[in-house]
């Protein structure tokens, strides 16, 4: 028996591949990128939205298949290697990006696609429900973390299409939904010094059930008293991370920048 590909689970819904496509909204002319493009159900839908597709896939057996299917397509050019560590920037500019994203890695991957959001113009990524419910949550739901204000810190997010995991083969056990993420021209709030920023986002949600003060004990120096109750650039820090919104992130960050910067 064949073993499956590096845990990956393969899109076999025609109509879903169909609507994956729709929602990319891809222009003529305009360069896209598949990774893990895996037996090639959305490669073939692809090849007929542009005349430049460049599939990044992992697995020697699956890049075979797909060379094989698709190598004499002026259209088309097989990477193997792993998206993980690919330089985008060598692809050139307003890139889409499609993804069916493998679940062992799809957080990873995104992440260094937004590393090169200057290179992309779009990108439309199939992930797992739970990580999907992550990135969309706002300010005081419980899926609301780093990784949510990551993300929108840099990117506009929509949510596009909820995927029954019967649409795969073999079926996970989880479902999946579609994203698009279309890089911001600048982030989303402006900030004095990014690094500063995350590392406070990183530090606010580190004990979820912990209060501010508890979390951002690194900054304690900083506080102010007010009525008995510990404050930082205003924010009453007996709150809890996941209760503040990316502007609230940006006014503590730039405030602590403005009382430690040299």
């Amino acid at each position: 028996m064949r073993k499956r590909p590096l845990g990956q689970n393969f899109l076999i819904d025609l109509n879903i591949a169909h609507s994956i496509i729709q929602s990319a909204n891809i222009q003529p002319g305009e360069p896209v990128v598949e990774i893990g493009p895996g037996k090639g159900v959305l490669t073939q839908l692809l090849l007929h939205q542009t005349d430049s597709l460049t599939a990044i896939e992992l697995d020697p057996r699956l890049a075979k298949d797909l060379q094989n299917r698709f190598g004499n397509n002026p259209s088309f050019k097989l990477i193997e290697g792993d998206a993980a560590k690919f330089d985008y920037a060598s692809l050139g500019t307003g890139l889409n990006i499609v993804s069916n994203l493998p679940y062992y890695a799809a957080t990873h991957i995104m992440k260094k696609l937004i590393h090169y959001r200057n290179q992309i113009r779009s990108m439309t990524l199939m992930l797992q429900k739970e990580v999907v419910d992550r990135l969309t949550a706002s300010p005081g739901q419980k899926e609301y973390g780093s990784l949510s204000v990551y993300v929108q810190y840099y990117c506009e997010i929509e949510r596009l299409l909820e995927i029954p995991n019967t649409a795969f083969s073999p079926k996970p056990k989880i479902d999946s939904s579609l994203i698009g993420l279309a890089p911001l021209p600048q982030p989303r709030v402006e900030v004095e010094n990014p690094k500063l920023f995350f590392k406070l986002v990183h530090s606010a949600f580190f004990h979820k059930r912990k209060m501010l003060k508890n979390n951002l004990k690194e900054w304690t120096h900083l506080f102010n008293q007010e009525n008995g109750q510990s404050r930082l650039a205003g924010i009453d820090l007996n709150r809890r991370g996941e209760t503040l919104s990316l502007e609230d992130f940006a006014d503590l960050a730039n405030h602590v920048h403005a009382l430690t910067a040299p």
